[in-house]
């Protein structure tokens, strides 16, 4: 299996990541790159976890319970997220250790490798934890 390390921001035009953006947001709709998160550091996801990655260094998503949103940079293959806002509903029992765990590995600076044979993309943070994401259509 073959992967590489993205060096530079938008090569394979995997994160259209631009100059951060302005004020906190609310999470929306907005067009971007539409990511599903498959696995979070190997266990598989529920809920259909998402992260939409937006022009002006944007960022939103789901955890699969709650919505979240803030700005996103990349320098070389490092990915950093935040400040992040999320919504608080109430996630309970395994949903809520996924959105726990999610949410610990969006607050970490994380490396990003794609993975040329499946197309997905594992980002990796400092502590070992991974996020496995596969384009949506």
């Amino acid at each position: 299996m073959k992967s590489i390390t993205v060096l530079v921001a938008g090569a394979f035009a995997i994160l259209p990541l631009g100059a951060g953006a302005g004020a906190e947001e609310a999470p929306r709709e907005s067009p971007g790159i539409g990511w599903a998160i498959t696995a979070v550091s190997g266990a598989a996801t529920v809920d259909e976890p998402v992260i939409l990655f937006e022009e002006g260094g944007r960022v939103s998503g789901t955890s699969g319970c709650n919505r979240f949103g803030g700005e996103a940079t990349q320098e070389g293959s490092v990915l950093t997220l935040g400040p992040l806002a999320s919504t608080r509903m109430a996630c309970p029992g395994a949903l809520g250790e996924q959105e726990q765990a999610i949410f610990s590995l969006l607050g970490q600076p994380l490396e990003v490798v794609l993975d040329l044979a499946t197309a997905s993309v594992t980002l990796t943070a400092p502590d070992g934890g991974t996020l496995s994401l596969q384009r949506q259509p």
